[in-house]
């Protein structure tokens, strides 16, 4: 039974939606098993964040606890600049990882008195089968010290949205295009290995980008970067893929995106835990349409609901349904992972949603029109307003029939790790694509024969 965390008590944001527990189909959301926070402060600000836990809970809700410490007391000043924000969620993620290793440093030298103490010709074979108090006193002390958790961020301040992650956890904006079109924008950046931006970084430490590239797990952990998690960071030179790395390879280092202005564009902010959106792409067979497919579900909810405060459980369980349906197809066994999801609604027309949802801090547009069968639309990776922007015109990608687009690239522009250096031409066109030439030649043979229409001049 894991306690009551405190931050169950702080003031919630009524704009929010959430749902966070272990997977179960049908069940309510258990504050014993919730990861994630959604707190308003009487500044109008607002701060929500979404953990994922890896070998344990309790790691997470350290952590959980700790960072609204770290974020809360005292919330941001709205006088605060922009960097001074990016400075307080960066310092955030640095002393709640500090603060969670010093937690166990009497385990850790434990640990290594222990170690001292076991026969010297101990084969890792021994290790694992032998009953000997020593080992199994290591065993529990390896179990505590691989608890770990990926966390995403997000702080709404002056109507700025910022936000910061370690891991596979995502955060999407939906926002509305100028013809009314529903476009999805990934604010985080994936810290797995299929980032190259990660093996690139993880090649540089002396690792071998072509074993990295062939596994699942580095060490006891599938992505690059978390919090916590001390026996895969401070002792990975006892994992045999990660031994030759010359400095710890899975980080705590977060990236940080915004500030992004919150307009009358800006519909609504997804924060999901890697366990749901993998849950679509592997029972829908694909992962670069999974941003826009986890869109669609919660816009389907929104349509159907007179209860705004339920989307994120009726997603989840929509998400769990098919993905348990798919597992019973396949003969495959679902996994027991923990899932949150928070959305915070913005500008998003609910036509069926309670008078009392729409207050000061969710100004929704009844009359506001989200358009969802353009003619064509083309997928283009759109950074926003204040954001350093470019319309790619080389990674098109036609839509007919949805009107919710996936940007399927996070924005990268801002962030810390990999700062942009590219340099863009704004007033570079478009070469033309349509040879016209046969259509000239047509005409001209038809102005010479006097069988011109008239309407061509």
């Amino acid at each position: 039974m894991i306690a009551r965390p405190w931050t169950d008590d702080l003031p919630k944001c009524k704009s929010a939606s959430v749902a966070s527990g272990f997977n179960r189909v049908g069940s309510g959301t258990n504050n014993e098993e919730s990861l994630c926070f959604y707190c308003q402060a009487e500044d109008n600000s607002s701060l929500y964040g979404v953990f994922e836990p890896q070998n344990g809970v309790e790691a997470a809700q350290f952590i959980m606890q700790r960072m609204a410490v770290e974020l809360l007391f005292p919330p941001p000043a709205p006088t605060s600049s922009d960097e001074e924000i990016r400075d307080r969620l960066r310092n955030a993620f640095t002393s709640v990882e500090k603060a969670y290793i010093e937690n166990y440093d009497e385990m850790i030298a434990e640990r290594t008195s222990l170690q001292y103490q076991l026969p010297p010709n101990m084969t890792p074979q021994q290790f694992s089968n032998t009953e000997n108090p020593i080992v199994l006193r290591l065993r529990e002390i390896d179990q505590h010290l691989s608890g770990g958790v990926t966390v995403a961020i997000a702080l709404v301040v002056n109507n700025k949205l910022f936000v910061a992650n370690v891991g596979e956890i995502r955060a999407l904006l939906c926002r509305t295009d100028d013809n009314s079109v529903l476009r999805v924008v990934q604010l985080t950046v994936d810290h797995s290995l299929n980032n190259e931006d990660e093996l690139l970084r993880l090649s540089q430490l002396g690792l071998d980008i072509n074993k990295l590239r062939n596994v699942q797990y580095l060490g006891n952990q599938t992505g690059t970067r978390c919090l916590g998690n001390y026996l895969v960071k401070g002792l990975h030179k006892a994992f045999p893929l990660l031994c030759t790395a010359t400095s710890e390879p899975i980080i705590s280092t977060c990236e940080i995106h915004g500030p992004i202005a919150l307009d009358h564009y800006s519909r609504f902010l997804v924060l999901v835990s890697a366990s749901v959106y993998k849950r679509i792409q592997e029972s829908r067979g694909s992962s670069e349409q999974t941003n826009k497919q986890l869109a669609q579900i919660i816009v389907e909810n929104f349509r159907k609901t007179d209860n705004f405060k339920t989307v994120s459980q009726s997603v989840l369980q929509e998400i769990e349904e098919e993905f348990i349906t798919y597992c019973y197809k396949n003969n495959l066994t679902p996994k027991h992972n923990h899932m949150s999801l928070i959305i915070r609604n913005f500008n998003f027309p609910l036509p069926n949603v309670k008078e009392e949802t729409v207050t000061q801090s969710n100004p929704v547009q009844r009359n506001a029109s989200v358009r969802f069968n353009p003619i064509v639309q083309s997928k283009s990776n759109t950074l926003l307003n204040e954001i350093d922007t470019e319309l790619s015109s080389t990674n098109e990608d036609i839509d007919q029939s949805n009107s919710i687009v996936d940007t399927n690239k996070s924005i990268d522009s801002t962030s810390d790790i990999y700062p942009a250096d590219k340099q863009y031409d704004r007033d570079r066109k478009i070469e033309g694509y349509v040879d016209f030439s046969c259509y000239f030649e047509n005409v001209a043979k038809a102005r010479k024969n006097g069988t011109l229409p008239s309407f061509i001049k």
